[in-house]
C-alpha cells in the first residue's frame, strides 16, 4: 500500500524507513521483556511510502518465576480472555489449586496467539530493522523491554536511527484531553486526524499491539504538522 505524506517525511527525517510498534510483556520480578509485538513498517519510494502488512509476534516465556498473563493486555478470543480471568482470580484466592505454567499454557492454546510465536532469535532480525528506522513509540517501556531481552538473550542492542516518541507531549495532552492514555487521546483529537491515515492505520481495542501502534502512527503525524 502506498501513502503519500508530508508529516510521515517529517516524521522520518532523512530516514527511507519508519517503523511503529508497540509490545505487550512478561513480567519477570520487576523486569519487562517483550511478550507480544505488532506495529507496521514503511520504506520510503519515491515521493511516497509503501507501508507492509502489519505484522504481530508472540514470543516464548523466559525462564523464571512470571507474573501473570492479564486478559486486558492480551490479543485473545473471549473465550480465551475467561479463561485467563479465571486462572488469575484463582491464583489470587486458592493460589494452591494452580500450577507454575496453567496460565501461559492457557494463553498459547488461543487461536489468535498460536499461530504467531517466533523463537527469541526472531529479535536479532527486528533488532536490524530498528537501527535502519526512525522508530516511532509512545514512551519507553517498548524500547527498554526490547533492551532487556538483548540482554536476557546475550543478543547485541542497537538502538533505532532516530526516536519520535509521542509520551514526550504527555502534559500537553493532559490539558487537552483530560488524559494522556493513547486510546483516550487519539479520541479526543480524533476529528483533527488525517483521514488518508485513518484508512491506512485501522485502529480497534486499545492494547493489541498493531491497533495501539495504528493509533500512535496518526497522533505523531499529526504532531509532525507542527514540526516545519
Amino acid at each position: 500500500m502506498k501513502i503519500r505524506s508530508e508529516a510521515l517525511n517529517q516524521l522520518a527525517g532523512n530516514a527511507t524507513s519508519l517503523l511503529a510498534f508497540d509490545c505487550e510483556f512478561w513480567h519477570v520480578g520487576s523486569t519487562f521483556l517483550p511478550r507480544e509485538v505488532g506495529g507496521y513498517h514503511m520504506t520510503r519510494s519515491g515521493d511516497a511510502w509503501v507501508r507492509s502488512a502489519p505484522f504481530f509476534v508472540v514470543l516464548p516465556p523466559p525462564g523464571g518465576q512470571l507474573n501473570r498473563v492479564s486478559s486486558s493486555y492480551s490479543t485473545v478470543t473471549p473465550k480465551t480472555a475467561e479463561i485467563l480471568d479465571i486462572l488469575e482470580e484463582t491464583e489470587r484466592s486458592a493460589r494452591e489449586f494452580l500450577r507454575d505454567d496453567d496460565i501461559v499454557k492457557a494463553y498459547f492454546a488461543d487461536p489468535k496467539v498460536k499461530p504467531h510465536l517466533k523463537p527469541t532469535s526472531w529479535i536479532t532480525g527486528f533488532m536490524k530493522l530498528m537501527s535502519e528506522s526512525t522508530v516511532i513509540v509512545k514512551g519507553d517501556m517498548d524500547l527498554k523491554a526490547i533492551k532487556s531481552a538483548c540482554t536476557k538473550y546475550k543478543m547485541t542492542y542497537h538502538a533505532p536511527l532516530k526516536i519520535f516518541d509521542i509520551a514526550s507531549h504527555n502534559p500537553e495532552f493532559s490539558k487537552r484531553c483530560g488524559t494522556a492514555k493513547l486510546e483516550g487521546t487519539y479520541h479526543c483529537i480524533s476529528k483533527e486526524l488525517d483521514a488518508e491515515l485513518k484508512k491506512a492505520f485501522p485502529v480497534g481495542k486499545a492494547h493489541n499491539p498493531v491497533f495501539d501502534s495504528a493509533m500512535t502512527i496518526q497522533i505523531a503525524a499529526w504532531l509532525a504538522k507542527d514540526m516545519h
